[in-house]
């Protein structure tokens, strides 16, 4: 069986349902092809965000749960910070996905579920569209114009179209889903140390309703350690948390898998185009993805729309979207990777000199810090606020991050 479409979406979860509504935003044909048979089904992220970003976007209030106080503990440190109004927020994932769909699907897309790609088709090195195996097993040719690779971490199309391999550094993430009649829904915490989380970090994000997802991220091969073994130890030997997670049970487990490498060299070629985790455009450094990749495909959709109203899906033209995404997002994912390399081998002596020295930042410049929005501004106060940071070795790095700001000067 055969069939034709403008645009082709790889990938269900939030860049494929973003770019498909964009799309079908411009009049354009469009059809989202989703191996699992349920949208937002398995959940493979712990669902930590923004506030700004979910209001810029346009997601509904009950899709995420505000959280007023943030912890970061290191092995013997603790800072608390409190927002009054919250910034942070854990999201509904199964339903914003969801959510996400039936805002594609009212704009005029096609979704099908359990659908798996096959074979990506190739013609003079163009790519046109993909084979795949339906729910019965039957297999389907779709033809299109342009192809959109949002499978995420596996980049399905990509790989099979030559435009980069597999990633070589990456996030592995486990996590449970608790119900925790005694944990206090307005208290989030990050977790840095040998003991929870070598190489990486451990969260405890409350999501409302008595709920908390309990999770451990730990970047390979940086570290092999597998971090299973460190959530159960968060959850059951943990002190610091043993009475807040009291008489807690886990009602789902997650695991999940992110790009640390940073950006693909380059998220587009004739007649394909790469978002979300495919093309590595989320934000290494606290492995955040759904808000980038909401945003990165609607800027592939963008681009694929213009492309087949102009009739044009050359290499030269979609390369719009490279320059788009970068001109948006490209200095803020360097500057977060060049941390996050820098900070994964932290012993925990570092690790808490880190806090003791970051204890000195305002909860807004924490909060601009983690939310990724690097400024010279934020770089030179947190020099100025921190001269020990400067003295014991951060120096360096908050030069290179300068330079990248074309700040170099203010460094010295």
């Amino acid at each position: 069986m055969q069939e034709s479409r403008d645009v082709l979406v790889v990938g269900g979860g939030p860049a494929g349902l973003a770019a498909a509504e964009a799309v079908a935003r411009q009049g354009v044909d469009v059809l989202v092809l989703e191996r699992q048979s349920e949208i937002g089904y398995p959940v493979h992220t712990s669902g930590g965000s923004w506030i700004k970003d979910m209001r810029e976007l346009g997601i509904p209030a009950q899709l995420y749960h505000p959280i007023p106080q943030v912890f970061f503990l290191s092995p013997r440190q603790q800072v608390a910070l409190r927002y009054d109004p919250p910034v942070a927020c854990v999201l509904d994932v199964r339903g914003l996905y969801q959510y996400l769909a039936a805002r594609a699907i009212s704009a005029g897309a096609e979704l099908r579920l359990r659908h798996a790609v096959d074979q990506v088709l190739l013609e003079e090195g163009e790519v046109r569209g993909v084979t795949v195996r339906d729910e019965r097993g039957r297999r389907l040719m779709v033809r299109a114009k342009v192809t959109i690779d949002a499978s995420g971490m596996a980049r399905h199309i990509a790989v099979r179209a030559g435009l980069g391999g597999a990633f070589r550094r990456y996030g592995y993430g486990a996590e449970y889903d608790l119900y925790a009649p005694h944990y206090p829904q307005e208290e989030l915490y990050l977790l840095m140390g040998s003991e929870v989380a070598p190489s990486g970090y451990a969260w405890i994000f409350p999501r409302g309703q008595g709920r908390v997802r309990v999770g451990v991220g730990v970047i390979h091969p940086d570290s092999e350690d597998d971090a299973r073994l460190y959530l159960e130890y968060l959850l059951r030997e943990e002190p610091r948390l043993r009475e807040k997670l009291r008489g807690a049970s886990p009602v789902e487990y997650h695991t999940g898998l992110f790009p640390a490498e940073g950006p693909a060299e380059r998220f587009s070629t004739a007649g394909l185009l790469l978002a979300g985790d495919a093309g590595g455009q989320g934000s290494t450094l606290v492995g955040e993805g759904i808000r980038f990749a909401i945003y990165a495909g609607r800027l592939a959709g963008e681009v694929a729309a213009e492309a087949i109203a102009e009739g044009n899906t050359s290499a030269a033209f979609l390369e719009r979207f490279d320059r788009r995404w970068r001109a948006r997002f490209g200095r803020e994912m360097e500057l977060a990777y060049l941390i996050n390399r820098h900070i994964a081998a932290y012993r925990d002596e570092q690790w808490d000199d880190a806090l003791v020295l970051l204890r000195r930042l305002t909860p807004a410049q924490w909060a601009q810090a983690m939310r990724g929005e690097f400024t010279a501004g934020l770089l030179m106060g947190i020099m100025a606020r921190s001269p020990r940071l400067v003295a014991s070795g951060g120096r360096r790095l908050l030069e290179r991050l300068l330079e990248r700001l074309g700040q170099g000067a203010s460094a010295s």
